[in-house]
């Protein structure tokens, strides 16, 4: 089984015609990347699984605007995605984004996605200027453990002092494992800090200390510097030292589609790690490919 751990379906987004920074090399520009397309693409690269991910424009404002953009420029969310889910609940698995929880109820509307089907919640600390240990997050956080859901969590975008540091937010992740040691957690982008550099030590310190907690490997560090370079040795070079770090067993592979179509087609996103990883073993590829995520998500 192979699972991608990180896609997101969109009408549009940062549209090239208001935009002319953008490029149309980047296809979500100017048009459509549907969970039909997800699934042909998919399809094709012999990926079985991913997890589908949701956000209204409102949950990546803080993102958008720091790189220039603002909510008009963004056309897809939870209305949208859940369409792709519904029409594909064999091959999806979905994620909501938790809403500002100084602006909504946000816990009754996390409530309604796991009522909808959610499998678990997306969360951009960060972009809702909230704290892990904040009262209305831990709310939520018990919800998903009683439940039996998942978090994935991004420490995407942030802005001392606009945002909380990555130490801080590393201490509070802590804290949160250490208080709800039964909570399910995904530190996408392997924790935001780019592994072959010492910066990534922080991440380690919380990934030894938590067994349970397992790397997202889509945008790895929040970094790519391969560009178009097939077979992506930056990018395999982070995957390895990972590997050494925490284990196959404690990694999920993932593409971030369609954000880095530009970069790479989706079958080569896959081909990387299954014909270029040589640095692992067969047994560690089948973890990191898509074993990892069925085991977290109880499938195996």
């Amino acid at each position: 089984m192979i699972v991608d751990c990180e896609t997101h379906p969109l009408l549009l987004a940062r549209p090239v015609a208001t935009n002319p920074q953008m490029s149309m090399i980047k296809h979500y520009t100017w048009c459509e990347q549907s969970a039909d397309l997800l699934v042909a693409e998919m399809n094709y690269a012999g990926v079985d699984r991913a997890f589908l991910i949701s956000y209204d424009s409102e949950d990546i404002l803080f993102e958008a605007r720091a790189k220039g953009f603002d909510l008009e420029d963004y056309s897809g969310g939870r209305k949208y995605s859940l369409q792709g889910f519904h029409k594909y609940p064999d091959r999806f698995w979905w994620f909501n984004t938790i809403k500002n929880p100084k602006r909504y109820d946000a816990a009754a509307l996390v409530q309604k996605d796991f009522d909808e089907g959610a499998s678990g919640l997306k969360l951009f600390p960060a972009y809702i200027e909230a704290g892990l240990v904040d009262d209305a997050m831990k709310r939520i956080f018990r919800m998903t453990l009683d439940q039996g859901k998942r978090l994935l969590l991004s420490f995407q975008t942030l802005i001392p002092p606009k945002s909380f540091s990555l130490e801080e937010y590393l201490d509070q992740l802590d804290r949160l494992l250490t208080e709800l040691p039964g909570l399910p957690v995904v530190l996408m982008q392997a924790g935001c800090a780019d592994p072959i550099t010492p910066r990534w030590n922080l991440v380690r310190r919380i990934a030894d200390k938590h067994k349970s907690l397992i790397m997202g490997c889509g945008y790895v560090g929040e970094i790519w510097d391969d560009e178009t370079e097939y077979p992506y040795p930056n990018y395999l070079r982070r995957i390895e030292t990972l590997t050494k770090a925490v284990g196959a067993d404690r990694m999920m592979w993932g593409t971030d589609w369609p954000w880095f179509e530009d970069k790479f087609k989706y079958k080569q996103g896959v081909d990387s790690i299954r014909k270029h990883a040589h640095f692992m073993s067969a047994d560690q590829k089948a973890d990191f490919l898509g074993r990892t995520a069925g085991r977290f998500m109880g499938v195996l």
